[in-house]
């Protein structure tokens, strides 16, 4: 196998690649991989030039074919080349002819018209005739040309921007790949008897017609694609892989800088795993993911480690250079504002950052070092039928000092929110980070498609969570931003209804059962959140969202923490009136804290008013004395103002460890069986023992007169 060097051909696409022959003698596998960089015709002036295509580089289509030679033919070798060699050709040829077709008709091609010649119909029509093309020529070439049959599987991708176009046909795989799941995309097209491998039902050259599956999708941040052969995923165990993909992955996103990134041979360890474990095949696997720099290497070789120790011999003339640099960091920053760019370099370098930026001209000129801060623009100040990435914004819900906030909806008519810092939180790093940590906890407990698209996941996510669908979770659905966006913003369910603060200004105090059903909803969905070792630390009626049929819907996981790492040590920002007392002490946080906010907004349903004031909670002291006369004067029973007086404790350990428990206790119905008459020994205990006492001595009496003797 030759040593090639992998590095990333795209600006916004990036790839590493490993073959080796394995215990065959001959390498039968064969890949190719190419940007398909198109131009177009201007004939403006009489005659025909050609010209760059004004397009950003992340779009420009990239396609990566593998094809593994079948060993019963004579040729498996040629079989796979002829098949990766005519597909790869015919579909360059279609995108250029569709892309030329269309500059001629419309006398331009730009951003807005480059989405519009690419459309999912023609890119797919495209891919499935260059596949016919390649099935022919293997096939009428053993009738006619007398040749020895020409077998092979094939299996490919053509991404567009973050639409990915899958095609494939034979038992090679297609995965897509995210730091919690794996996923095959592709069919094994075999035939199985019993437990046995099978035999392999579709390939090209074996009919005139080929059993081709096409899917569409689109590839969301932080996902890869990895096509292998037989050779590899048959002696992979699933588990083993998932693990070794997510260790990977979270170094790639633990770099602080796509640049100080010199090394992904994660394709290679999987070969070698395979190999260990006894595969006696052919071994390639190509990954691909979005969102690296383009001058990223993948693979380190001794050229590089020359290079490396030139590097180091100019360390001190960079250290000037990097001096008279630092000179203009203000003036980049006041650049960045008026730009409406992002800039992460005020977040720290422990902060793992998820979306690198795809467009250079976001980075500072001048400046090619290693150190350059990953960037991101702000979708702030659109207005109404303004476009970003897909989606078109059909109103403005709130412009605040901190967010902005849309109601956009997309080409198939879904609603969505999109929700984006404000160009005044540019220096603010902790808003920042925990706008990024919001995002990444939303997703992670949503694992929810985008509205209208195939699920990518087999198995329904939410089964695991012990509910029919993630929209009775009672939280809030997060949704992936497509792969190739630079803008830094969520993408949310649209909910039609209002705040419980809005409801409980409307409304006024709530009875003791609408609170009860209230707080059922609520704890029910803080609870999703405890069974996945999270604290949400910021529950308040403003984070509380309610939709027209009744359900509650938790928002804002920025102040959420890891109730097993215990890095929950700050207190909440914002209305510090709902924070428990515990985050203003060294005193452990826990499911307790959660349930002392949901106590206090139980206590101001019933009252209209809160427990404590934002002073009080600070303070040092022993106790907390709840106001409980408001409770009285709202005639609340005993049980559910003993439940609250025990939630509202300041002492952790008094207070309930589950929110089931407390819920329990605090329901009303429970005080209507207490009404009944107490025990006489609870009313009454001193007549109940005179009463014991009577019946013993009565007792003592009858046994002296009968075995006493009389005389």
């Amino acid at each position: 196998m030759r040593n090639i060097e992998n590095t990333a051909r795209g600006k916004g696409w990036w790839f590493d690649f490993h073959t080796m022959a394995g215990r065959k003698s001959e390498n039968q596998d064969s890949l190719c991989i190419t940007t398909c960089l198109l131009d177009y015709l201007d004939d403006s002036s009489g005659s025909a030039r050609q010209k760059n295509a004004i397009i950003k580089p992340e779009q420009l289509p990239v396609l990566a074919v593998l094809a593994d030679g079948v060993s019963a033919c004579q040729f498996p070798k040629q079989a796979s080349r002829l098949a990766v060699e005519t597909v790869t050709e015919h579909v360059i040829k279609g995108l250029f002819r569709l892309q030329r077709q269309a500059v001629v008709e419309a006398r331009q091609f730009d951003e807005q018209s480059f989405k519009a010649i690419f459309d999912d119909e023609s890119v797919a029509g495209i891919i499935k005739s260059a596949v016919i093309k390649a099935n022919d020529a293997m096939y009428f070439s053993q009738s006619y040309e007398r040749v020895a049959p020409l077998l092979s599987t094939l299996s490919g991708v053509l991404c567009i921007g973050d639409r990915v176009y899958l095609f494939h046909t034979g038992d090679s795989r297609i995965y897509r790949l995210s730091v919690d799941r794996t996923t095959v995309l592709s069919e094994d097209h075999r035939i199985h008897h019993g437990q046995d491998k099978g035999a392999l039902s579709a390939a090209l050259g074996a009919d005139t017609s080929v059993d081709l599956q096409q899917t569409v999708f689109t590839l969301h941040q932080n996902e890869y694609l990895a096509l292998m052969t037989d050779g590899v995923y048959e002696h992979l165990n699933p588990v083993d892989m998932q693990f070794e993909f997510s260790a990977a992955a979270t170094q790639l996103e633990n770099t602080p800088n796509w640049n100080l990134l010199k090394k992904w041979d994660l394709s290679e360890q999987f070969c070698r795993h395979a190999y260990e474990e006894g595969s006696n095949d052919n071994l390639t696997i190509i990954m691909l993911g979005m969102g690296l720099s383009s001058s990223i290497k993948l693979k380190n070789t001794r050229k590089d480690k020359d290079k490396d120790k030139d590097k180091d011999k100019d360390k001190d003339k960079d250290k000037d250079k990097d001096k008279d640099k630092d000179k203009d960091k203000d003036k980049d920053k006041d650049k960045d504002k008026d730009n409406g760019t992002l800039s992460l370099k005020n977040i720290d370098s422990s902060m793992s950052v998820d979306e690198p930026s795809q467009d250079s001209s976001l980075l500072p000129k001048g400046n090619n070092n290693s150190n350059v801060p990953v960037k991101y623009k702000l979708p702030t100040g659109l207005q109404v039928n303004d476009s970003i990435d897909g989606f078109e914004v059909k109103a403005i819900i709130a412009r605040t000092a901190r967010s902005e906030v849309y109601l956009v909806e997309d080409s198939a008519g879904h609603e969505y929110v999109l929700k984006s810092p404000s160009l005044r939180t540019v220096e603010d790093g902790e808003y920042l980070r925990s706008f990024l940590k919001e995002r990444k906890i939303g997703l992670s407990l949503s694992r929810h498609r985008r509205a209208g698209e195939p699920a990518y996941n087999q198995i329904d996510p939410t089964e695991s969570m012990g509910g029919s669908a993630l929209g009775e979770s009672g939280l809030l659905r997060y949704y992936p931003v497509p792969a190739s966006s630079t803008y830094l913003y969520h993408l949310t369910e649209y909910i039609e209804g209002e705040s419980l603060r809005a409801f409980m200004d409307r409304n006024g105090p709530c009875d003791v059962w609408q609170t009860h059903d209230l707080l059922t909803k609520i704890g029910m969905a803080v609870r999703v959140m405890h069974r996945n070792y999270l604290l949400h630390q910021d529950i308040k009626p403003e984070n509380l969202l309610l939709t027209k049929s009744g359900a509650v819907k938790l928002i804002d996981f920025g102040s959420v923490a890891s109730s097993i790492l215990k890095d929950n040590t700050r207190p909440p920002v914002g209305d510090l009136h709902y924070a428990a007392p515990e985050y203003y002490t060294d005193a452990p946080k826990g499911v307790h804290s959660d349930l002392f906010s949901i106590a206090v907004i139980g206590f101001e349903l019933l009252t209209g008013s809160r427990p404590f004031t934002s002073q009080m909670l600070m303070s040092a002291s022993d106790a907390l004395v709840v106001p409980s006369r408001l409770l009285n004067q709202k005639q609340v029973p005993a049980t559910s103002q003993q439940a609250l007086l025990r939630a509202l404790h300041r002492n952790t350990n008094v207070r309930h460890q589950a929110i089931g428990e407390f819920l329990q206790d605090f329901n009303p119905d429970h005080s209507a069986s207490l009404s009944d008459p107490e025990p006489l020994i609870k009313r009454n205990p001193l007549l109940v023992w005179h009463g014991i006492c009577l019946v013993q001595s009565v007792i003592i009496v009858l046994l002296l007169i009968k075995f006493l003797p009389t005389s």
